[in-house]
């Protein structure tokens, strides 16, 4: 164990989740004036953020705040009644503070949390525009160098849950090491994948996933990961879970966006649509589902239900500006569901 991790938990014999990944300060910056530019092939549609080169673009609003995979989750862990902690590094500098005390203001427990002597944390400047949709310019920072030293076992060992983010940097390594631990230790594991790893495909990260109780990705990212090819209706999809299944995944969620979700527990299929809500931005919207779902879960909700509260959290998120500043409380995301409609 990292000798910068005090023996102590701190509340109770255990966590009922820690949280690990990425741990950003956000320049959120909102830009009517961008352009976007839809390109559509035999491939399907991509779009652009475009902007004056070389012009001085007017900048209707701005916030500074924090985010990152790990902090955005465990925010919502917090809130929503579990024993949470984060497992992140941070630079030994005021934006690194500026993340504990969040963490500490919500209830998360951050003595988990690791420093870079030579890093500072790291930064995005998430750009959203006329759409709610963004462009977000990261600078992982201290996160990259989270390895083996950092993570505190010990602690792990007790928990019930782990959600691990995308890793970037060489936390990638920790993949593969995360899930034997969770294997080993009859811990539920959580997962989302990062860009270079989806990339790389099943034939390289398969492994890591008989290890992993849940996956959660977008319905791109598991194209990409499974190598499946678009079709009409929900085929593709069902091919996806079927192989993701194989590997030794126990429920396959994924996401598309105000399409909503769907997931296999590889008895049955379940499907959500969005709720309606007046988006202000996406920033977050993805950590907030994956949260809320997994916390449902922990509360002994059913898949479907689990997948309606993950949304409710999401669509929550979306309207507010920053990527944790809507997260519910769990009466508020049950009372959410109740009150507000879903996309048709």
């Amino acid at each position: 164990m990292n000798q910068a991790h005090p023996d102590h938990i701190g509340a109770g014999d255990g966590y009922d989740i820690i949280t690990i990944g990425s741990s950003t300060v956000d320049v959120m910056v909102h830009c009517s004036d961008a352009r976007v530019i839809t390109l559509t092939d035999r491939q399907g549609e991509s779009a652009w953020m475009a902007f004056e080169y070389g012009g001085k673009i007017h900048v209707d609003d701005m916030l500074i705040t924090v985010g990152g995979g790990a902090v955005n989750t465990a925010i919502t862990f917090a809130r929503q009644k579990m024993r949470a902690a984060l497992v992140s590094k941070v630079g030994r500098d005021d934006p690194g503070e500026r993340i504990k005390e969040r963490m500490e203001e919500v209830g998360a427990q951050t003595h988990l949390m690791a420093y870079s002597e030579t890093s500072g944390t790291g930064y995005s400047t998430i750009i959203t525009t006329f759409t709610g949709e963004r462009t977000i310019l990261v600078h992982r920072g201290a996160a990259r160098e989270l390895g083996e030293e950092d993570i505190p076992w010990e602690h792990l060992a007790r928990a019930e849950w782990l959600y691990v983010g995308a890793l970037a940097g060489q936390s990638w390594r920790l993949y593969p090491k995360l899930a034997h631990f969770a294997q080993e230790h009859g811990i539920k594991l959580g997962l989302n994948l990062g860009t270079s790893q989806i990339d790389q495909g099943l034939d390289e990260y398969g492994e890591l996933l008989g290890g992993t109780y849940i996956i959660f990705q977008n319905v791109a990212e598991m194209r990409r990961l499974t190598g499946v090819e678009p079709e009409r209706g929900d085929r593709d999809e069902r091919e996806i879970c079927r192989q993701l299944h194989e590997r030794g995944v126990d429920i396959v969620v994924i996401t598309d966006g105000d399409r909503g979700a769907m997931a296999s527990d590889g008895h049955a299929y379940h499907t959500v649509p969005a709720y309606q809500v007046e988006a202000q931005s996406t920033v977050g919207a993805g950590d907030a589902f994956a949260a809320g779902c997994i916390s449902a879960l922990w509360h002994g909700k059913p898949i479907t239900q689990a997948l309606n509260l993950g949304a409710a959290n999401a669509a929550s998120v979306c309207t507010r500006t920053g990527a944790n500043a809507g997260i519910l409380t769990w009466e508020e995301a049950l009372q959410f569901v109740d009150d507000h409609k879903t996309r048709s």
